[in-house]
């Protein structure tokens, strides 16, 4: 589908080339934690096992009380119940403690998705703090 674009339009998002939609989809019904069972096809290449400063002794601390809190799975990748903007928050506050400069890159690389920025951005345009940031606060605090 090279050459067509993506708009999100009231609460569809729709992939089309200005001539013909090729998928409209409410977004209710899209989870970014929505992937095919592992026994189905081989994993994706770009699912990376956590190195570096999110293998950190610190880092670890807080993933393990993101799997508790029931965020992140066992292989630190999102649960389904995880929204886009608790994603997007996590990411944010996670960087911020271990100091991680291409934050949005680092975590869309790890969890699969694209447009955590996006995210934050919409968060900065409405003021409203995804559900449960309390507690993911709490999940980083020492």
């Amino acid at each position: 589908m090279a050459g067509n674009n993506i708009y999100v339009q009231g609460s569809y998002i729709d992939i089309h080339d200005n001539q013909n939609v090729y998928l409209s989809v409410d977004k209710a019904q899209v989870n970014v934690a929505d992937r095919v069972r592992k026994d189905d096809v081989s994993l994706p290449e770009n699912e990376e096992k956590l190195s570096g400063v999110l293998a950190s002794e610190e880092a670890m601390r807080y993933w393990k009380r993101l799997q508790q809190k029931g965020f992140v799975d066992e292989r630190c990748q999102l649960k389904p119940e995880t929204t886009r903007k608790q994603a997007m928050y996590i990411a944010e506050v996670f960087a911020e403690r271990l100091g991680i400069g291409s934050k949005w890159k680092t975590f869309e690389r790890l969890w699969g998705i694209s447009n955590l920025a996006q995210e934050k951005w919409d968060f900065q345009q409405t003021g409203t703090l995804p559900s449960r940031s309390k507690e993911i606060d709490r999940i980083f605090e020492d």
